[in-house]
């Protein structure tokens, strides 16, 4: 008797699944076929994987798949709107989208619009919400709407939900996916008493070892002060063997340095943001970012950039390259100068400190105009990113 021949697409199956979810941890049948059928093919082998390395949990049904992450809550990957430019949930139409989900609990499957925005209501006053019916209220909820219409949790049969935005007396059918909006939530923050509550009800799940396995996974850098010291160190013993586990599955390169480390994803293909990346914002972060590390020297002089001095350099990147840029994107000075800093932020390139002075991080290095690697004589040192 032989031994079964393995499937010799299975692993690659496997990293293109896991993959896809941490990138998009809601994936449904309608919009990404392909990726709801390999992940139910593989559903055990994943769940096992995201459950003993993460302390993640997948959910999957017959026409969707629901990454649970938990545990790491990075600040700067909001919701956003569903429009030709997104832009970030605010706080009104995150309260919204709650209430929406309690109105909905074991409601009908189809329900009215104007049934929907009364259950919304009735929510708000038992949650002692002031929900008003006026036009930044309406504006709100139908965003909030819309956002589960994309998601496959609303459908519209009759009518759009647009119309509420301009008139409070505007109705609609729609039918709602009661087994997709369950799943929305996420179990470990149950019971959370307030905000400060939930964010670490959210943070302690895990181990020392799979909470900074996650860090690895979900940010770009990983800075040693980013974790508590006892963390940090476990990383640290163990990174080669961490970085090969995550590699084999994610096909992100963990490398090691000594102020952190960082998680290069070589193709692009588990990232929501890319850097280097396309587009005015972008192009003008990186050359930002250049310009910082050339004019102020971190390296010597790890003091913060004022604000002041960082809008005075975009000031004179905009004078140099404006032509070539979004005149839409550049209109609003202060606008502009705000959402290229968010870019090297969310990238860990740099750090807000006080009164908006901006340190520049190690990994913003990799950005110089020009690198010079200098070899130590200590064949145990490890290299530095600055």
């Amino acid at each position: 008797m032989t031994a079964a021949r393995s499937d010799p697409q299975r692993d690659g199956e496997l990293v293109t699944a896991t993959r896809a979810l941490l990138t998009r941890p809601w994936r449904t049948v309608e919009q990404d076929p392909e990726i709801v059928a390999l992940v139910r093919r593989h559903a055990d082998a994943l769940d096992a994987w995201f459950t003993q390395e993460l302390n993640y949990r997948l959910v999957v049904t017959a026409d969707t798949a629901r990454l649970v992450k938990v545990g790491h809550v990075p600040v700067d990957r909001p919701l956003r709107t569903i429009s030709t430019t997104p832009r970030a949930f605010t706080p009104a139409e995150y309260t919204a989208l709650a209430l929406v989900l309690a109105a909905t609990t074991s409601g009908p499957d189809r329900t009215s619009l104007r049934d929907l925005v009364n259950g919304v209501h009735s929510a708000a006053a038992e949650a002692g919400i002031v929900m008003d019916t006026d036009t930044a209220s309406r504006r709100a909820l139908v965003t909030a709407l819309r956002w589960l219409i994309a998601h496959g949790m609303v459908r519209e049969i009759d009518r759009g939900v647009g119309l509420y935005e301009h008139d409070a007396d505007a109705d609609a059918l729609l039918e709602v996916r009661n087994d997709r909006m369950a799943l929305l939530p996420t179990g470990a923050v149950a019971g959370a008493e307030s905000a400060g509550d939930l964010v670490v009800r959210a943070r302690e799940r895990g181990s020392a070892s799979t909470a900074a396995r996650r860090r690895l996974v979900e940010d770009p850098v990983v800075l040693a002060d980013d974790l508590e010291p006892a963390r940090f160190a476990e990383l640290r013993r163990h990174a080669g063997d961490e970085a090969r586990r995550i590699e084999a599955r994610t096909g992100l390169v963990v490398e090691a340095r000594e102020e952190g480390f960082a998680a290069l994803d070589v193709d692009g293909g588990c990232s929501d943001l890319t850097f280097p990346g396309s587009g005015t914002v972008a192009h003008a972060a990186l050359l930002l970012v250049s310009e910082l590390i050339y004019q102020f020297r971190p390296a010597e002089d790890p003091d913060p950039i004022p604000w002041p001095s960082v809008r005075e350099v975009l000031a004179e990147l905009v004078g140099e390259y404006g032509r070539y840029w979004s005149k839409a994107a550049i209109a609003d000075a202060e606008r502009f100068a705000a959402d290229v800093v968010g870019v090297l932020e969310a990238m860990r390139l740099v750090a807000r400190e006080a009164e908006g002075s901006l340190r520049v991080l190690p990994a913003a290095a990799r950005y110089a105009p020009a690198v010079t690697v200098a070899e130590g004589d200590d064949e145990d040192e490890q290299p530095t990113l600055l």
